[in-house]
């Protein structure tokens, strides 16, 4: 059992969708706490190709050679 830390908070991905505002223009994930708080987290392309990169590169790993 992995021992959390008491400022740790924990949120599952609800929702990703484009982000068309004025102050940015790219990606928004929308992620949900056990609570139902919810938080909207804008990444820009550049941020957002980075994160795509990195979600594959650990899914390759848990699919094994």
């Amino acid at each position: 059992m992995v021992k959390r830390q008491q400022d740790e908070h924990e949120f599952m991905v609800a929702g990703v969708e484009m982000a068309a505002g004025k102050i940015i223009q790219g990606i928004a994930i929308t992620l949900i706490d056990a609570r139902g708080g919810r938080v909207r987290l804008h990444l820009t392309a550049d941020m957002a190709e980075l994160l795509r990169e990195r979600v594959s590169g650990a899914l390759d790993k848990m699919q094994g050679p």
